[in-house]
Protein backbone atom coordinates (compact mmCIF):
# COMPACT_ATOMS: atom_id res chain seq x y z
CA UNK A 1 0.00 0.00 0.00
CA UNK A 2 2.47 2.15 0.50
CA UNK A 3 3.57 3.66 -2.95
CA UNK A 4 0.57 6.05 -2.84
CA UNK A 5 3.02 9.27 -2.68
CA UNK A 6 5.21 8.07 -5.48
CA UNK A 7 4.55 6.92 -9.40
CA UNK A 8 4.25 3.61 -10.32
CA UNK A 9 5.80 1.06 -13.02
CA UNK A 10 5.08 -2.05 -15.74
CA UNK A 11 6.20 -4.91 -17.40
CA UNK A 12 7.77 -5.21 -20.84
CA UNK A 13 7.28 -7.94 -23.11
CA UNK A 14 4.50 -10.19 -24.14
CA UNK A 15 1.33 -11.53 -22.61
CA UNK A 16 2.69 -15.84 -21.53
CA UNK A 17 -0.24 -18.17 -22.71
CA UNK A 18 -2.27 -19.67 -19.88
CA UNK A 19 -3.09 -23.75 -19.88
CA UNK A 20 -6.68 -24.91 -19.74
CA UNK A 21 -7.87 -25.25 -15.81
CA UNK A 22 -7.74 -29.02 -14.71
CA UNK A 23 -11.60 -30.21 -13.62
CA UNK A 24 -10.23 -29.87 -9.55
CA UNK A 25 -6.77 -28.22 -8.54
CA UNK A 26 -4.68 -30.74 -6.36
CA UNK A 27 -4.45 -30.99 -2.96
CA UNK A 28 -1.80 -29.34 -0.97
CA UNK A 29 0.71 -32.19 -0.02
CA UNK A 30 1.46 -32.81 3.48
CA UNK A 31 4.14 -31.17 5.43
CA UNK A 32 7.38 -32.54 5.52
CA UNK A 33 9.86 -30.51 7.99
CA UNK A 34 12.66 -32.88 6.82
CA UNK A 35 12.34 -31.60 3.04
CA UNK A 36 11.37 -27.85 4.06
CA UNK A 37 14.35 -25.29 2.87
CA UNK A 38 15.49 -23.26 5.19
CA UNK A 39 14.02 -20.05 3.30
CA UNK A 40 11.10 -21.04 4.06
CA UNK A 41 11.65 -22.39 8.07
CA UNK A 42 14.64 -20.21 9.32
CA UNK A 43 12.88 -17.02 10.48
CA UNK A 44 16.58 -15.07 9.95
CA UNK A 45 15.74 -14.85 6.42
CA UNK A 46 13.33 -13.42 4.64
CA UNK A 47 11.17 -16.18 3.34
CA UNK A 48 11.70 -17.74 6.62
CA UNK A 49 10.30 -14.62 8.97
CA UNK A 50 7.30 -13.87 6.69
CA UNK A 51 6.18 -17.41 6.70
CA UNK A 52 6.43 -17.87 10.18
CA UNK A 53 4.12 -14.59 10.31
CA UNK A 54 1.98 -15.94 7.87
CA UNK A 55 1.85 -19.21 9.75
CA UNK A 56 0.73 -17.71 13.12
CA UNK A 57 -1.87 -15.35 11.29
CA UNK A 58 -3.31 -18.54 9.76
CA UNK A 59 -4.03 -19.59 13.01
CA UNK A 60 -5.74 -16.74 14.52
CA UNK A 61 -8.18 -16.85 11.53
CA UNK A 62 -8.69 -20.97 11.96
CA UNK A 63 -7.02 -21.92 8.54
CA UNK A 64 -6.47 -25.26 9.44
CA UNK A 65 -2.11 -27.01 9.31
CA UNK A 66 -2.25 -28.55 5.96
CA UNK A 67 -3.37 -25.38 4.55
CA UNK A 68 -1.29 -23.17 6.62
CA UNK A 69 1.89 -25.21 5.02
CA UNK A 70 0.55 -24.94 1.82
CA UNK A 71 0.66 -20.77 1.43
CA UNK A 72 3.41 -20.50 3.47
CA UNK A 73 5.22 -22.11 0.14
CA UNK A 74 3.17 -20.14 -2.07
CA UNK A 75 4.48 -17.18 -0.37
CA UNK A 76 8.09 -18.18 -0.24
CA UNK A 77 7.53 -19.17 -4.33
CA UNK A 78 6.22 -15.56 -5.06
CA UNK A 79 9.13 -14.13 -3.01
CA UNK A 80 11.70 -16.41 -5.37
CA UNK A 81 15.93 -15.64 -4.41
CA UNK A 82 15.02 -13.35 -2.45
CA UNK A 83 13.28 -15.78 0.27
CA UNK A 84 16.96 -17.11 0.77
CA UNK A 85 17.96 -13.99 1.74
CA UNK A 86 19.69 -13.32 5.64
CA UNK A 87 17.42 -10.49 7.21
CA UNK A 88 21.04 -9.02 8.42
CA UNK A 89 21.22 -8.15 4.76
CA UNK A 90 20.23 -4.93 3.45
CA UNK A 91 16.11 -5.10 1.64
CA UNK A 92 16.97 -6.92 -1.79
CA UNK A 93 15.38 -4.10 -3.52
CA UNK A 94 13.63 -0.71 -2.39
CA UNK A 95 9.78 -2.33 -2.85
CA UNK A 96 7.39 -0.02 -1.76
CA UNK A 97 5.25 -2.30 -0.28
CA UNK A 98 6.03 -1.30 3.07
CA UNK A 99 8.53 1.83 4.97
CA UNK A 100 11.22 -1.09 5.82
CA UNK A 101 10.90 -1.90 2.25
CA UNK A 102 9.97 -5.22 3.31
CA UNK A 103 8.19 -7.00 0.15
CA UNK A 104 5.23 -8.37 2.08
CA UNK A 105 2.01 -6.81 3.58
CA UNK A 106 -0.93 -8.83 5.55
CA UNK A 107 -4.03 -7.53 6.09
CA UNK A 108 -7.22 -8.81 8.49
CA UNK A 109 -10.75 -8.19 6.74
CA UNK A 110 -13.27 -7.92 9.57
CA UNK A 111 -16.76 -8.56 8.37
CA UNK A 112 -19.66 -8.42 11.24
CA UNK A 113 -20.73 -12.41 12.21
CA UNK A 114 -17.76 -14.17 10.83
CA UNK A 115 -14.31 -15.03 11.12
CA UNK A 116 -11.87 -12.38 9.86
CA UNK A 117 -10.19 -13.02 5.93
CA UNK A 118 -6.87 -12.81 5.87
CA UNK A 119 -4.84 -11.23 3.07
CA UNK A 120 -1.29 -11.25 2.08
CA UNK A 121 0.54 -8.97 -0.98
CA UNK A 122 3.92 -9.58 -1.62
CA UNK A 123 5.86 -7.75 -4.59
CA UNK A 124 7.41 -11.31 -6.62
CA UNK A 125 9.92 -9.22 -8.29
CA UNK A 126 11.71 -7.67 -5.36
CA UNK A 127 14.67 -9.87 -5.95
CA UNK A 128 16.00 -7.70 -8.67
CA UNK A 129 16.28 -3.73 -8.85
CA UNK A 130 15.87 -2.86 -12.19
CA UNK A 131 12.31 -2.16 -13.25
CA UNK A 132 12.28 -4.67 -16.50
CA UNK A 133 13.98 -6.96 -14.60
CA UNK A 134 11.14 -6.68 -12.02
CA UNK A 135 8.15 -6.85 -14.26
CA UNK A 136 10.06 -9.71 -15.80
CA UNK A 137 10.35 -11.89 -12.53
CA UNK A 138 6.86 -10.71 -11.17
CA UNK A 139 5.46 -12.06 -14.47
CA UNK A 140 6.66 -15.38 -14.25
CA UNK A 141 6.22 -16.10 -11.03
CA UNK A 142 2.42 -14.59 -11.39
CA UNK A 143 2.00 -16.67 -14.66
CA UNK A 144 3.57 -19.85 -12.83
CA UNK A 145 1.03 -19.51 -10.58
CA UNK A 146 -1.69 -19.46 -12.64
CA UNK A 147 -0.86 -22.25 -14.54
CA UNK A 148 -0.89 -24.48 -10.70
CA UNK A 149 -3.88 -23.01 -9.67
CA UNK A 150 -5.36 -23.75 -13.45
CA UNK A 151 -6.39 -19.98 -12.99
CA UNK A 152 -6.85 -18.21 -16.73
CA UNK A 153 -5.14 -14.21 -17.19
CA UNK A 154 -7.49 -13.11 -20.04
CA UNK A 155 -8.42 -10.35 -18.25
CA UNK A 156 -4.85 -9.59 -17.67
CA UNK A 157 -3.52 -10.30 -20.81
CA UNK A 158 -6.34 -7.69 -22.84
CA UNK A 159 -4.28 -4.67 -20.62
CA UNK A 160 -0.45 -5.89 -20.84
CA UNK A 161 0.35 -3.17 -22.96
CA UNK A 162 -0.91 -0.56 -21.02
CA UNK A 163 0.49 -1.29 -17.60
CA UNK A 164 3.52 -3.37 -18.68
CA UNK A 165 5.27 -1.54 -21.17
CA UNK A 166 8.75 -1.69 -22.09
CA UNK A 167 10.32 1.43 -21.01
CA UNK A 168 8.52 1.62 -17.33
CA UNK A 169 7.74 4.28 -15.38
CA UNK A 170 7.66 3.97 -11.48
CA UNK A 171 9.17 2.76 -8.26
CA UNK A 172 6.74 -0.60 -8.92
CA UNK A 173 5.78 -3.37 -11.51
CA UNK A 174 3.42 -5.68 -10.58
CA UNK A 175 2.54 -7.15 -7.17
CA UNK A 176 -0.03 -10.21 -6.21
CA UNK A 177 -1.86 -10.12 -3.45
CA UNK A 178 -3.05 -13.80 -2.24
CA UNK A 179 -7.39 -13.76 -0.39
CA UNK A 180 -6.71 -17.04 1.76
CA UNK A 181 -9.50 -18.87 2.63
CA UNK A 182 -9.90 -22.02 5.09
CA UNK A 183 -10.52 -23.82 1.92
CA UNK A 184 -10.21 -24.31 -1.32
CA UNK A 185 -7.11 -21.78 -3.13
CA UNK A 186 -6.88 -18.60 -2.39
CA UNK A 187 -8.25 -15.69 -4.14
CA UNK A 188 -5.62 -14.33 -6.39
CA UNK A 189 -5.75 -10.38 -6.99
CA UNK A 190 -3.09 -8.31 -9.18
CA UNK A 191 -1.75 -4.79 -8.32
CA UNK A 192 -0.25 -3.12 -11.90
CA UNK A 193 0.35 0.46 -11.96
CA UNK A 194 -1.60 3.45 -13.46
CA UNK A 195 1.43 5.36 -14.26
CA UNK A 196 3.46 3.03 -16.09
CA UNK A 197 3.66 5.03 -19.54
CA UNK A 198 3.97 7.75 -17.38
CA UNK A 199 2.35 9.75 -14.80
CA UNK A 200 0.68 12.18 -16.76
CA UNK A 201 -0.70 9.60 -18.24
CA UNK A 202 -2.61 7.49 -16.04
CA UNK A 203 -6.07 8.80 -15.89
CA UNK A 204 -6.15 8.04 -20.16
CA UNK A 205 -4.65 4.58 -19.23
CA UNK A 206 -6.93 3.64 -16.82
CA UNK A 207 -9.55 5.08 -18.97
CA UNK A 208 -8.38 2.71 -21.77
CA UNK A 209 -8.25 -0.53 -19.14
CA UNK A 210 -11.64 0.22 -17.83
CA UNK A 211 -13.33 0.39 -21.39
CA UNK A 212 -11.50 -2.78 -22.87
CA UNK A 213 -12.41 -4.52 -19.05
CA UNK A 214 -16.66 -3.38 -20.36
CA UNK A 215 -16.22 -0.59 -17.12
CA UNK A 216 -16.58 2.67 -19.27
CA UNK A 217 -19.60 3.58 -18.23
CA UNK A 218 -19.58 3.04 -14.40
CA UNK A 219 -16.10 4.49 -14.74
CA UNK A 220 -17.44 7.35 -16.66
CA UNK A 221 -18.25 9.11 -12.76
CA UNK A 222 -15.18 8.67 -11.55
CA UNK A 223 -13.27 10.33 -14.60
CA UNK A 224 -15.41 13.39 -14.60
CA UNK A 225 -14.49 13.70 -10.49
CA UNK A 226 -10.82 13.52 -11.45
CA UNK A 227 -10.23 15.26 -14.23
CA UNK A 228 -10.65 18.67 -12.57
CA UNK A 229 -8.51 17.33 -9.72
CA UNK A 230 -5.74 15.92 -11.63
CA UNK A 231 -3.07 15.70 -10.88
CA UNK A 232 -2.27 18.05 -7.99
CA UNK A 233 -5.09 17.31 -6.27
CA UNK A 234 -5.94 13.80 -7.13
CA UNK A 235 -4.11 10.88 -8.77
CA UNK A 236 -4.41 7.15 -9.43
CA UNK A 237 -1.80 4.83 -7.45
CA UNK A 238 -3.16 1.34 -8.49
CA UNK A 239 -5.39 -0.59 -10.90
CA UNK A 240 -6.54 -3.85 -9.54
CA UNK A 241 -7.78 -7.04 -10.74
CA UNK A 242 -9.13 -10.10 -9.43
CA UNK A 243 -8.37 -13.14 -11.33
CA UNK A 244 -9.28 -17.11 -10.36
CA UNK A 245 -12.21 -17.96 -8.17
CA UNK A 246 -14.35 -15.16 -6.96
CA UNK A 247 -17.03 -15.70 -6.06
CA UNK A 248 -18.11 -11.82 -7.63
CA UNK A 249 -14.36 -10.92 -9.11
CA UNK A 250 -13.69 -7.14 -9.47
CA UNK A 251 -11.76 -4.66 -10.87
CA UNK A 252 -10.21 -1.59 -8.28
CA UNK A 253 -9.40 1.57 -8.93
CA UNK A 254 -7.00 3.24 -6.28
CA UNK A 255 -7.49 6.72 -5.98
CA UNK A 256 -4.62 8.99 -4.04
CA UNK A 257 -6.66 12.47 -2.26
CA UNK A 258 -3.68 15.04 -2.27
CA UNK A 259 -4.06 17.49 1.32
CA UNK A 260 -7.24 16.16 1.30
CA UNK A 261 -9.74 17.19 4.55
CA UNK A 262 -12.45 14.68 5.85
CA UNK A 263 -15.14 16.21 3.86
CA UNK A 264 -13.00 15.57 0.45
CA UNK A 265 -12.94 12.17 1.17
CA UNK A 266 -16.50 11.96 1.84
CA UNK A 267 -17.24 13.48 -1.06
CA UNK A 268 -15.83 11.06 -3.18
CA UNK A 269 -17.68 8.18 -1.78
CA UNK A 270 -20.64 10.14 -2.99
CA UNK A 271 -19.59 8.69 -6.61
CA UNK A 272 -21.12 4.78 -5.44
CA UNK A 273 -23.96 3.93 -4.47
CA UNK A 274 -24.66 2.28 -1.32
CA UNK A 275 -21.51 3.93 0.41
CA UNK A 276 -22.28 6.67 3.03
CA UNK A 277 -20.37 9.87 2.88
CA UNK A 278 -21.13 10.20 6.54
CA UNK A 279 -19.26 7.16 7.78
CA UNK A 280 -16.19 8.06 5.62
CA UNK A 281 -15.68 11.38 7.08
CA UNK A 282 -16.51 10.02 10.30
CA UNK A 283 -13.69 7.70 10.13
CA UNK A 284 -11.45 10.54 9.31
CA UNK A 285 -12.40 12.64 11.46
CA UNK A 286 -11.93 9.80 14.62
CA UNK A 287 -8.63 9.21 13.42
CA UNK A 288 -6.64 11.98 12.09
CA UNK A 289 -9.94 15.26 12.48
CA UNK A 290 -10.58 17.66 9.69
CA UNK A 291 -7.30 17.60 8.09
CA UNK A 292 -5.66 18.25 5.33
CA UNK A 293 -3.93 14.71 5.52
CA UNK A 294 -0.38 16.11 3.87
CA UNK A 295 2.09 13.81 3.96
CA UNK A 296 0.66 10.38 3.63
CA UNK A 297 -2.86 11.32 1.69
CA UNK A 298 -6.07 9.65 1.92
CA UNK A 299 -7.18 7.31 -0.49
CA UNK A 300 -10.41 5.46 -2.53
CA UNK A 301 -10.55 2.43 -4.16
CA UNK A 302 -13.59 2.45 -5.93
CA UNK A 303 -14.80 -1.36 -6.94
CA UNK A 304 -16.39 -2.51 -10.56
CA UNK A 305 -18.18 -5.91 -10.58
CA UNK A 306 -20.69 -6.57 -13.94
CA UNK A 307 -20.22 -4.81 -16.54
CA UNK A 308 -23.70 -3.24 -16.37
CA UNK A 309 -23.96 -0.94 -13.60
CA UNK A 310 -23.34 2.34 -15.07
CA UNK A 311 -21.64 3.23 -11.63
CA UNK A 312 -18.71 1.38 -9.14
CA UNK A 313 -20.52 -1.34 -7.14
CA UNK A 314 -17.94 -0.24 -3.99
CA UNK A 315 -15.77 2.56 -2.36
CA UNK A 316 -12.95 1.94 0.20
CA UNK A 317 -11.84 4.52 2.46
CA UNK A 318 -7.78 4.10 3.37
CA UNK A 319 -6.84 6.23 6.23
CA UNK A 320 -2.85 6.09 7.30
CA UNK A 321 -3.22 5.35 10.77
CA UNK A 322 0.56 5.63 11.39
CA UNK A 323 0.88 9.45 10.55
CA UNK A 324 -1.86 9.92 12.56
CA UNK A 325 -0.68 8.62 15.77
CA UNK A 326 2.25 8.66 18.08
CA UNK A 327 2.86 5.03 18.45
CA UNK A 328 0.97 1.36 17.86
CA UNK A 329 -0.59 1.57 20.81
CA UNK A 330 -2.68 4.54 19.50
CA UNK A 331 -3.04 2.91 16.08
CA UNK A 332 -4.41 -0.39 17.78
CA UNK A 333 -6.82 1.84 19.98
CA UNK A 334 -8.43 3.09 16.97
CA UNK A 335 -8.49 0.05 15.14
CA UNK A 336 -10.63 -1.33 18.60
CA UNK A 337 -12.86 1.29 18.56
CA UNK A 338 -13.65 1.15 14.65
CA UNK A 339 -14.29 -2.43 14.90
CA UNK A 340 -16.96 -2.22 18.08
CA UNK A 341 -18.45 0.63 16.48
CA UNK A 342 -19.15 -2.03 13.40
CA UNK A 343 -20.00 -4.64 15.79
CA UNK A 344 -17.13 -6.51 15.52
CA UNK A 345 -14.87 -8.41 17.94
CA UNK A 346 -11.57 -7.18 18.53
CA UNK A 347 -10.02 -9.92 20.18
CA UNK A 348 -8.78 -11.38 16.41
CA UNK A 349 -6.69 -7.96 15.98
CA UNK A 350 -4.90 -8.26 19.57
CA UNK A 351 -4.07 -11.87 18.38
CA UNK A 352 -2.62 -10.92 15.08
CA UNK A 353 -0.35 -8.05 16.36
CA UNK A 354 0.94 -10.81 18.65
CA UNK A 355 1.68 -13.16 15.78
CA UNK A 356 3.58 -10.49 14.26
CA UNK A 357 5.56 -9.37 16.45
CA UNK A 358 6.95 -9.06 20.70
CA UNK A 359 8.13 -5.63 20.66
CA UNK A 360 5.93 -3.27 23.02
CA UNK A 361 3.34 -1.58 21.05
CA UNK A 362 4.65 1.72 22.59
CA UNK A 363 7.92 0.66 21.09
CA UNK A 364 7.16 1.97 17.15
CA UNK A 365 4.41 3.04 14.94
CA UNK A 366 3.91 1.41 11.40
CA UNK A 367 2.67 -1.89 12.79
CA UNK A 368 -0.68 -1.22 12.14
CA UNK A 369 -0.43 1.36 8.53
CA UNK A 370 -3.88 2.00 7.30
CA UNK A 371 -7.24 1.36 8.84
CA UNK A 372 -9.87 0.61 6.26
CA UNK A 373 -13.68 1.35 5.93
CA UNK A 374 -15.25 -0.98 3.04
CA UNK A 375 -18.79 -0.44 1.57
CA UNK A 376 -20.98 -1.86 -0.86
CA UNK A 377 -24.53 -1.36 -1.65
CA UNK A 378 -26.15 -4.67 0.08
CA UNK A 379 -23.63 -5.18 2.17
CA UNK A 380 -22.92 -4.45 6.05
CA UNK A 381 -19.58 -2.06 5.81
CA UNK A 382 -16.41 -3.39 7.01
CA UNK A 383 -13.24 -2.73 8.60
CA UNK A 384 -9.81 -3.93 7.12
CA UNK A 385 -6.57 -3.70 9.32
CA UNK A 386 -3.10 -3.33 7.46
CA UNK A 387 -0.17 -4.91 9.07
CA UNK A 388 3.56 -4.52 8.34
CA UNK A 389 5.85 -7.60 8.39
CA UNK A 390 9.01 -5.29 10.17
CA UNK A 391 11.39 -7.45 8.64
CA UNK A 392 14.01 -4.75 8.52
CA UNK A 393 13.19 -1.87 10.86
CA UNK A 394 10.45 -0.25 12.79
CA UNK A 395 9.45 3.25 12.77
CA UNK A 396 10.57 5.28 15.41
CA UNK A 397 7.29 6.65 17.72
CA UNK A 398 6.41 10.28 17.16
CA UNK A 399 5.98 13.31 19.23
CA UNK A 400 3.33 15.16 16.92
CA UNK A 401 0.59 13.58 15.90
CA UNK A 402 -1.00 15.93 13.82
CA UNK A 403 -1.99 14.00 9.76
CA UNK A 404 0.67 16.01 8.37
CA UNK A 405 3.30 13.70 8.50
Amino acid sequence: MNACTRHCAGWPGRAAGTPPPPADPPPPPDPDPVTEPASLTDPLRLGGFTAGQLGRLCDVVGIDARRRIAHQRVLSELLGPAAARPLAAPPPSPSFVADDHTPVEFSLTFPVGAAPVLRVLADPGCAVRALPDNARTAWAAVGRLAAQWGVGLQGLTRITDLFLPPAPHGPLTLWCALDLRPDGPPGLKLYLNPGARGAERSLETVAEAMARLGHAPAFEPVRRHLEPRFPERAGLMFFALDVGPWAEPRVKVYVVHHHATAADAADAARLVPGASPERVADVCRRIGGDGPFAGLPLISGYSFTGTDTGRPTGHTLYVPVRACVRDDEEARDHAVRLLRQYGVADAPLDRALAALTTRPLTAGRGLISYLSLVQARGRAPRITVYLSSEAYGVLPPRGDTSPTD
